[in-house]
């Protein structure tokens, strides 16, 4: 498996605090399979400093050197505060220096003219992929309008806590739906601590109960492989 989205890099979010529970947490990754991870702290200014997110993750990667996983970085943008960034340094904040920007919205609203930003990234050549929405609960109850967001280019990642309902069964009942839709292009963790990644692989053998192997792999590792050895002319199928 292939980890898009996690919160590994310590000292920097509401992850790990030391460089030794960031060594745990991919431990507990690679254990379960996972030999690849695209770490991805908050870039949130209101909220969080990245000042120290570049230095401390080459911390980890020299850490972990020695095991059979390797660490990528990117960021998860709270995209409200921060587009100006992403179109000024947009190799920045992408996924691996990649096209592909994750994002997060609120989890209670719908921002105004979300869909005109999505468009708008496109436009400048990044390609948004929004993290966990069947957490956002506008998008739960009126599912018309998140549809309305996901045909205007707009890709998907569910996280793993979801599918296996620690967020309540409304949540992983709109997490289903959208995987029997086969509108989710990734699974990821979003692992803050080591026991996150038993979740992960919980979530694994649910979806694949849900929607067949071929399915859940493209949504565990094949899609991710895309985004790790950019730049690439293939393009993450919508189907």
């Amino acid at each position: 498996m292939i980890d898009i989205h996690c919160h590994i890099i310590f000292g920097v979010d509401d992850g790990p605090s030391t460089i030794k529970d960031s060594v745990r947490m991919i431990l507990e990754a690679e254990k379960i399979g996972v030999d690849k991870i695209i770490v991805t702290p908050h870039y949130n200014k209101s909220i969080y400093s990245s000042d120290k997110v570049v230095e401390n993750f080459y911390k980890v990667k020299s850490r972990i050197r020695d095991f059979g996983i390797d660490i990528f970085l990117g960021y998860e943008v709270f995209l409200i505060s921060s587009i100006n960034e992403v179109f000024l340094q947009r190799e920045q904040y992408t996924l691996n220096k990649s096209k592909y920007l994750l994002f997060e919205l609120p989890f209670d609203i719908l921002p105004i003219n979300i869909n005109e930003t999505v468009l708008k990234l496109h436009s400048e050549g990044i390609v948004p992929i929004i993290a966990h929405p069947e957490r956002n609960m506008y998008y739960v109850r009126n599912m018309q309008k998140f549809i309305e967001l996901i045909e205007t280019g707009c890709l998907v990642q569910v996280d793993a806590a979801s599918i296996v309902g620690i967020h309540g069964s409304n949540v992983k009942k709109f997490t289903k739906k959208l995987i029997d839709l086969k509108v989710v292009q990734f699974v990821a963790s979003d692992a803050h601590k080591p026991e996150d990644y038993e979740i992960y692989k919980k979530s694994y053998d649910i979806v694949k109960n849900w929607a067949g192997k071929e399915y859940t792999d493209k949504i565990f590792t094949h899609n991710q492989k895309v985004i790790i050895t950019p730049p690439s002319a293939e393009i993450i199928s919508k189907e």
